[in-house]
């Protein structure tokens, strides 16, 4: 990917795992930035980068750097098929916020079009896809959503970043009839990732998982299947929540948070308290553990309701994100 920076930025190749820890420096610092506070490891990226969909490493990531070869930023090019003929192809370079600047974030979104234009050729429908801070749904954008707005992106889409500041006073949901939360076994780790996938199917966003996707969840360091509350009926996964913790982040952050994530529904199962249930029991298994706080993302247009579920249960609205998009022309 070739990039033309102003100065004093540079671009260079990225190098592999060597580049990991100050890659998961700079997400994490945009992340906080944007409000959300999860913090990636160098050990994530690790597995992430070894499994990639639809990205090439060696052509479609660049280190952005200071010269003399700080670093203060990445871009990785990717595409997503949301169906035949349809593609998003995704504009993302984090960077460290004291770096945020609109000559800068103009450079690195044309390089990243220029580049992923030829990729989309004889498509028959294409478009760009970037996220960025966002004060909220109605609201004037500002910084680089604002940046995006002038470079003829369009919000299509908010997500929000919650959290629930204490574990007291956690409500005792019942699951329905028939429905139990079962422990996880070794083999049950492909069916709970298949169903995660099947439950999003129909939404805004959906592709079709990929080998690499499954590898991606299943070597995940942060993973911890005990702390996992998977609901089943008969044979059917019907719900889950899967919470995880990042100690490192936590001695970062000088806090005790968990975080209750990649949460889903079977769609024949929705509405009937699946959902509440099973995070109710991941914030006392995360109070079990020593926690003192919790966190999760979620789209803000959930068909089920899931951002109304969330701020029912205790979650505070921190901080707004929204997915932009370009037709590719």
């Amino acid at each position: 990917m070739e990039m033309k920076l102003p100065a004093p930025y540079v671009a260079r190749p990225y190098r592999g795992p060597e580049d990991h820890p100050a890659m998961a420096s700079i997400l994490g610092e945009y992340h906080r930035y944007c409000g959300s506070t999860e913090a990636p490891t160098a050990s994530q990226f690790d597995v992430t980068y070894a499994n990639l969909v639809n990205c090439d490493t060696a052509t479609d990531v660049v280190l952005i750097e200071l010269e003399g070869g700080e670093p203060i930023g990445y871009a990785r090019c990717s595409w997503e098929e949301l169906q035949p003929d349809s593609r998003d192809y995704i504009v993302f370079a984090p960077t460290r916020p004291t770096h945020l600047a609109e000559p800068l974030f103009h450079a690195t979104v044309a390089a990243q079009e220029a580049h992923s234009r030829p990729k989309a050729e004889g498509v028959a429908n294409a478009r760009f896809r970037a996220y960025a801070p966002h004060p909220g749904p109605g609201l004037a954008p500002v910084d680089e959503a604002a940046w995006l707005e002038s470079l003829g992106y369009s919000a299509v889409r908010f997500e929000a970043a919650l959290v629930r500041t204490d574990l007291e006073d956690i409500p005792d949901l019942a699951l329905p009839d028939g429905v139990e939360i079962r422990d996880v076994t070794p083999e049950m780790i492909r069916p709970i990732f298949d169903a995660h996938y099947e439950a999003f199917r129909g939404s805004w966003d959906f592709r079709e998982s990929e080998e690499e996707d499954f590898r991606q969840f299943a070597d995940d360091p942060l993973n911890d299947t005990s702390m996992w509350k998977i609901a089943w009926a008969a044979d059917t996964i019907v719900g889950q929540v899967k919470s995880f913790i990042n100690a490192e982040e936590n001695a970062e952050m000088g806090y005790l948070r968990g975080y209750t994530e990649y949460i889903s529904t079977h769609a024949d199962w929705r509405n009937k308290g699946i959902a509440g249930a099973l995070l109710a029991a991941s914030l006392r298994e995360l109070k079990a553990r020593g926690m003192t706080e919790a966190a999760l993302g979620v789209d803000t247009e959930n068909p089920g309701g899931a951002f109304q579920l969330y701020t029912k249960l205790g979650f505070e609205l921190r901080a707004y994100q929204a997915a932009f998009a370009k037709a590719l022309t």
